[in-house]
């Protein structure tokens, strides 16, 4: 799956929402759980789940509706059980009814990433954002749109080809979804967790979101304050920028040129595995070898495969280190041997109806959420200085590119104003390339009530409840302690890093993902 990084409080309380607002929560539930979707439910059989049916204009609501998907990892000691917390892993159209699972299920040796005191005290519940995974996803384009080579904006001669994709796709995306386009945000989504809860019989919610997944808890807690119970914002967008993406666009491109370095210094150090260069500049060599031949001639039997859908993995994969080493084995193939398989492996899009719906849906939440330039002198301007320092600047021109051209207007933002809100807890990284730190102290300095763990010396996007490849153990007991039982630090603290990979040789080039995540 193609990846792209690096997504009125008078009408929520209108008739749209009145009954459930008046409704004693505290009444029976009135959600009815039970099989869940085979592609759910074959990666995480302990969930269960329950279509919603919701007003598609909370303003109209007797009009148009449709349905989200809600996912349930109920408590596994309802003795102990506390409450719900709700769960996003961002993207925007990442799929909360799968993180649910993902944050609940064992692996083989027992681990879970949400700790067993966690599980014990809460269902976890997943909600898809409307117009992505099950809740109603969007389609803008056709299956094969993101299978076809892409125009590399990176060569001036290109950029036409791009612009005029990307306007294409924004045209079609309005073409295609109508007036259901202009009701695919957050401040709906949120609407939506609403009435789940109500749903749920539940007076208050918990919450644990990530990337994305910040911004969509914090304008949640600045709409409905008193009915956040804990909540824990890991790796935040800022969300007091009015242009809330294209801030992160850009700032995705000064962090990564860091995080890039750190990659090139971590295959350096082990020479003896990957045989690239003992310098930094000996590697950065052999990359901009292989990019460099991508971009003069695509590769793969369609020749689909050039500088665009080579940087997609790479610049996924730098935002942590699960696919670290396998992607440098595939460029040892590639530059040492001539081997260029592992590399298509990793590269060559997927195409079909779950990548095109997936990139519909960040891209329109996006585009809606806030404010974006609409001149292309001025981001072209912009993304060209950024070139300057780094080589993958204008791959990160698409979001911009799109919401220039979109159709279905901008700023619907919620700005928290941390007011009347419990006491928060937020984690971040220092050298997040995904959500850049500077974003985390802007949302921390907007939560008076927030706590920051900074986890110095990294660069990994996410910090609790990771894989266990990448868990910081000091991390999981803090999150475990506030979630459980309410604890905070004293304070902003430091925690030491979690501890790189080790490569060995034994590790094969194409031990590749099935889907590439920020948030492994």
């Amino acid at each position: 799956m193609r990846k792209f990084l690096t997504l009125g409080l008078t009408m929520v309380l209108t008739v749209g929402t009145a009954a459930a607002v008046s409704t004693s929560a505290y009444a029976a539930p009135q959600l009815e759980f039970g099989a869940c979707p085979q592609d759910v439910a074959q990666v995480y059989p302990g969930l269960k789940c329950a279509t919603v049916n919701v007003p598609l204009d909370y303003s109209r609501p007797f009009g148009a509706r449709m349905n989200v998907l809600v996912s349930r990892h109920a408590s596994t000691n309802p003795a102990k059980r506390r409450g719900v917390l709700f769960v996003n892993p961002g993207g925007p159209s990442g799929s909360a009814v799968m993180q649910a699972g993902k944050l609940s299920h064992p692996n083989t040796t027992g681990y879970t990433r949400l700790p067993k005191e966690v599980l014990e005290a809460y269902d976890i519940i997943g909600v898809d954002s409307r117009g992505t995974g099950h809740s109603e996803p969007l389609s803008c384009v056709g299956e094969d749109y993101w299978r076809q080579l892409q125009p590399d904006p990176d060569l001036p001669e290109e950029r036409d080809k791009s612009w005029e994709r990307w306007k294409a796709f924004a045209r079609s995306c309005a073409e295609k979804n109508g007036d259901k386009l202009k009701h695919i945000g957050s401040r709906n989504v949120i609407r939506d967790m609403d009435h789940v809860r109500t749903l749920l019989g539940e007076e208050r919610i918990s919450y644990l979101g990530y990337s994305y997944g910040t911004y969509l808890g914090s304008a949640y807690a600045e709409l409905y304050p008193g009915r956040v119970d804990r909540m824990i914002l890991d790796s935040s967008m800022n969300p007091v920028e009015p242009q809330m993406w294209y801030h992160n666009s850009t700032g995705q491109v000064t962090a990564g040129v860091a995080r890039e370095r750190d990659y090139l210094n971590w295959i350096a150090r082990y020479d003896t595995v990957f045989h690239l260069g003992k310098t930094y500049e000996q590697v950065n060599a052999a990359w901009q070898k292989m990019l460099g031949d991508f971009r003069k001639q695509p590769r793969g039997p369609l020749k689909n495969v050039g500088a665009v859908e080579l940087m997609d993995v790479y610049i996924a994969n730098l935002s942590h280190e699960l696919y670290w080493e396998p992607l440098a084995k595939a460029m040892a193939d590639y530059v040492l041997r001539g081997d260029e398989r592992a590399v298509l492996d990793w590269a060559t899009p997927a195409g079909g109806a779950a990548g095109e719906s997936f990139i519909a849906g960040m891209i329109s939440i996006a585009c809606i959420d806030s404010d974006a330039p609409a001149d292309r002198t001025k981001i072209e301007r912009d993304f060209g200085e950024l070139a300057k320092t780094s080589d993958f600047a204008w791959y990160n021109v698409s979001i911009p590119s799109a919401c220039a051209n979109w159709p279905a207007g901008h700023d619907q933002r919620v700005v928290p104003s941390g007011r009347n809100l419990p006491p928060i807890l937020m984690f971040g990284t220092d050298g997040d390339s995904a959500t850049p730190y500077v974003n985390t102290v802007a949302m921390h300095k907007q939560l008076p009530s927030s706590v920051l763990v900074t986890e110095r010396g990294s660069g990994t996007h996410c910090v609790f409840g990771s894989n266990p490849a990448m868990v910081n153990w000091e991390a999981q007991r803090i999150g475990k302690e506030y979630l459980v039982d309410g604890v905070l630090p004293n304070g902003d603290i430091d925690i030491a890093p979690h501890p790189l990979p080790v490569p060995t040789a034994g590790t094969a080039a194409t031990a590749r993902p099935a889907v590439l995540s920020a948030h492994a």
